[in-house]
């Protein structure tokens, strides 16, 4: 009887279970189908946002054609405007001959910048004098009042934060590139992780005798670019006079100085006020507020003001001012008159697109995480991978000493974690993820990036030392790679038997912006 039981719950177990078993067969091949109807809709609408996206972007591009096509004929309104206005303002009447008339206007308004640009500012208005270094990958400005002891002061306040001397040169636009929605570090900070940020940078070398193919491709004209920029930083150096000083007429008491690179052709500066003008920095296109100097006129300036070692030097002397700046090493060597100015006997300068340091640190790391990983941080994460480039890069300057215990931590999980998805080989990547996705960089890894650049300094120097056949009393180094203790002591040991003095300013990094207000005081004390 229990046999008979036992074998009849058996059948029943075993009834129920191949019931079970079909269920989770029909289960499974129902579930099966519907992946595959989820991947038929996925593989839809993924073609359907690609057709969306495409009549998009060709909408977008004929948005954008038809607004470039509006701002050249706003231009050549201005232009017949700018034509009329001087012919107006000319005391003498202007003959045209109809045969030439290009050639005519194009003299007429020669004469005419010339006459204005060179006009010099009142001495009895200005009461603060402003200088604003426009770098190509960093800009700051310094300021000081006319009166009283004149302390120069260097702006350190940049989008409410207290602590940096300077702020990045660049410029993120909406989706149509008319409204600036973000500037300087903002645009490039370590939170952001939008593939489609539309970032401007570099359009500063458009101004420069670059060939045009070295110049960097922009999405919009650089005088807008430019416009764009001198409005927002603008702000900023307005704000910060009116705080200091509450009752100074911005248009009407303020001397602003910018400095340009000696090597930018003389035009330069025609496009600079003209941008600033159209930035609302100044009252109208020809005010005498606004004046240029070279930044190498403006760093020694300030050198010979505020290094004790140039108060030795006398007059005749001859100097060398090292700008070893983000992208550029400028080189001019320099005689002191009895004004205690000085008069450039030769320059040697290098324009580069890229900073000195971050080429060398990117090289780096391509070495280290594959070029494809590099190549994918660039094109989908720009504003973090500049933000990683800047840590670097600070840190180094201010630690790296020459050492040999120095050690660098690249925590990439804390400071750039979108990386570890861009890291396809297997090799680097288990490599990484023993590591605990740390990259360390010491003291072989340090020389391997700075010595190219020190080593470019020094065939710079040599060579302009060799071709001027001069004795070279002093060297100072400006520039903000000059802030690098690492530099410093390395030229040091190289030319401490050629030239007598060798110093850097207090804040080499604000050499040209602190010299540019010096050069605007004399002009007005």
């Amino acid at each position: 009887m229990l046999e008979e039981n036992t074998d009849k719950i058996i059948d029943e177990l075993g009834i129920g279970f191949n019931k079970l078993n079909n269920k989770l067969t029909n289960l499974l091949e129902e579930n099966q189908h519907l992946k595959q109807l989820i991947v038929n809709l996925e593989k839809e609408k993924n073609e359907e946002i690609k057709l969306l996206n495409k009549k998009y972007d060709d909408l977008k591009n004929s948005l954008i054609e038809k607004d470039n096509q509006i701002a050249k004929y706003k231009v050549e309104i201005q232009n017949v405007r700018f034509q009329k206005n001087n012919i107006e303002k000319a005391n003498s009447p202007i003959i045209i001959n109809n045969n030439n008339n290009n050639n005519n206007n194009q003299l007429f308004k020669e004469e005419y910048s010339r006459s204005t640009f060179n006009k010099k500012p009142e001495k009895s208005k200005i009461r603060v004098v402003v200088g604003l270094d426009f770098g190509t990958k960093y800009s700051l400005f310094s300021y000081c009042h006319v009166s009283g002891n004149q302390c120069i002061r260097t702006n350190d306040i940049w989008h409410e934060k207290v602590g940096q001397l300077r702020t990045n040169t660049v410029l993120q636009y909406d989706e149509t590139y008319k409204n600036v929605k973000l500037w300087g570090t903002p645009a490039l900070a370590k939170t952001r992780n939008i593939k489609n940020d539309k970032f401007v940078e570099l359009f500063i070398l458009h101004l420069s005798d670059l060939p045009d193919n070295l110049k960097p491709i922009l999405p919009i004209k650089y005088k807008k670019a430019i416009t764009d920029y001198l409005r927002e930083i603008g702000k900023v150096i307005q704000k910060t006079v009116k705080t200091n000083w509450p009752n100074i007429n911005f248009f009407e008491n303020v001397l602003l100085v910018l400095t340009v690179p000696a090597v930018y052709p003389e035009n330069s500066k025609e496009i600079m006020r003209e941008c600033a003008y159209k930035a609302g920095l100044l009252v109208d296109k020809f005010s005498a507020n606004l004046q240029f100097t070279t930044e190498s006129e403006a760093a020694a300036a300030h050198c010979i003001e505020n290094i004790p070692k140039a108060q030795t030097l006398k007059s005749g002397n001859i100097f060398m001012m090292v700008n070893c700046d983000d992208d550029t090493i400028d080189l001019s060597l320099q005689k002191l008159n009895d004004k205690r100015l000085s008069e450039i006997i030769i320059r040697t300068s290098g324009i580069r697109k890229s900073a000195l340091i971050e080429a060398e640190f990117i090289k780096y790391l391509r070495k280290k995480l594959g070029d494809d990983t590099m190549d994918l941080l660039r094109d989908n994460n720009y504003g973090q991978m500049q933000f990683m480039i800047q840590q670097f890069c600070n840190s180094v300057k201010i630690h790296f000493k020459g050492d040999s215990s120095f050690s660098y931590e690249l925590d990439i999980q804390d400071t750039i974690p979108i990386l570890t998805k861009y890291v396809i080989n297997k090799s680097i990547r288990k490599k990484l993820e023993k590591n605990e996705w740390i990259i360390r960089i010491d003291y072989k890894g340090m020389i391997l990036m700075l010595e190219p650049i020190i080593q470019k300094v020094f065939n710079l120097i040599n060579d302009q030392l060799y071709k001027s056949q001069v004795i070279c009393t002093a060297m100072f180094l400006v520039g903000s790679l000059s802030e690098s203790i690492y530099l410093q002591n390395r030229v040091r040991e190289e030319f401490q038997n050629q030239v007598k003095i060798i110093s850097v300013p207090i804040q080499p990094t604000a050499a040209m912006a602190r010299g540019a207000v010096t050069y605007g005081l004399s002009m007005v004390t």
